[in-house]
């Protein structure tokens, strides 16, 4: 991996730091408000899938079900003769087809210190899509601008459940992991060559060169599917929830409504902490960035400089803490106050009997001790 280096200073890049960190504290903030909201409308969805899904088989009347939250699952056959990749005479008999086409580039990082120095660093990557060099900040750095295949993904139009067939989205939603083995590649285009689980335009792929370009396959391979959504006709649409969420969840296997349910808050609550992380450290930088000129004058402080300065992060982590909770409390109060006043008045029932309890069993004193004269 070859790696080079500058050093720039932007005039006032302190001044630049406490403006990008205060934005950041208020990005933060709005996300920590938006998760809680967003993470009770998926509370009350998956309580009202819970309450209205009819559970049906594949071999069900669709006229009977009609217009109804349904969840269903099992075989399914793709009705289509194969998906092609006509330009490398690749032909699979899948409900999704993906071809993937990588491109090693350079790629440049960056990291700014406390003065507004940026260092710049550059690596070679394989990277799927062209990354623009047009806007590095050092020269020599150039990445291909076209190349003559492109990623792309092809779908079945035909894939039956029994009576009914997917739409169209529930398709593409139809995950593509499995490798497709290059054996099935039937036509190798002039200046490419077949190289291991590549067709690659590289002359050495163990060593390769900017613009080199390295395509593979993926596919699905279910055998089995099963999905909430609203029945329509023969097919499925979306529903959509009392608060305005919409549901066409599809997944692999054979499942009960109760364990695609159970999957949907798994998910909700992953992408609920996952945010709310992703809040608090967008607090805690901006701060840190916020306040990045004093750490910076505090820094020449000889021998205290680093003590004081972790001293001022561990302060804004408690600060920036604090301030995420109360984000969290005030938000729960807003969409979901029945429920908040009541966690409220629990804590202040366990308060009151505490002190309560301490009252009428007070502490004893520790015995005295005299001294013989």
């Amino acid at each position: 991996m070859a790696q080079f280096s500058s050093s720039s200073n932007k005039k006032g890049g302190l001044f630049a730091g406490v403006l990008v960190g205060l934005l950041m504290v208020i990005i933060g903030t709005v996300l920590l408000w938006w998760n809680e909201g967003n993470n009770v409308r998926n509370i009350k969805t998956t309580d009202e899938i819970e309450k209205s899904v009819v559970e049906i088989t594949p071999e069900e009347n669709p006229a009977e079900v009609a217009g109804h939250l349904v969840a269903v699952g099992g075989k399914f056959v793709v009705e289509d003769v194969s998906l092609s990749d006509k330009d490398f005479g690749v032909s699979v008999h899948t409900a999704a087809l993906s071809r993937v086409v990588e491109i090693y580039q350079w790629e440049e990082d960056s990291d700014t210190d406390d003065d507004g120095n940026t260092d710049y660093t550059y690596k070679k990557v394989w990277h799927e899509g062209l990354i623009d060099s047009s806007d590095f900040s050092q020269s020599g750095h150039d990445n291909p601008t076209s190349v003559a295949y492109q990623s792309g993904s092809e779908f079945a139009e035909n894939v039956v459940l029994g009576n009914f067939y997917l739409s169209s989205t529930q398709i593409e939603k139809m995950a593509t992991e499995k490798a497709l083995s290059t054996s099935e590649v039937k036509k190798v285009p002039k200046k490419y060559s077949v190289v291991g689980s590549y067709v690659t335009n590289s002359e050495d792929l163990d060593h390769p060169q900017i613009g080199d370009v390295r395509i593979s396959w993926k596919y699905n391979d279910w055998k089995e599917v099963s999905l909430i959504a609203q029945a329509t006709g023969t097919t499925f649409v979306s529903w959509t929830s009392a608060v305005g969420k919409k549901v066409n969840w599809v997944t692999e296997g054979t499942k009960t409504s109760a364990e695609m349910i159970e999957d949907m808050r798994n998910q909700d609550k992953i992408l609920k902490w996952l945010l709310r992380l992703i809040g608090f450290i967008l607090i805690f930088t901006g701060y840190m960035s916020f306040i990045s000129p004093l750490t910076k004058l505090v820094g020449y402080i000889p021998f205290l400089g680093n003590v004081i300065n972790f001293t001022f992060a561990a302060v804004i982590f408690l600060l920036s803490l604090i301030q995420s909770l109360l984000v969290i409390i005030v938000a729960w109060f807003r969409f979901r106050p029945l429920l908040s006043i009541c966690l409220l008045a629990v804590a202040a029932g366990v308060g009151v009997l505490i002190f309560m309890l301490k009252k009428k069993h007070p502490t004893a004193p520790p015995p005295q001790t005299t001294q013989a004269v």
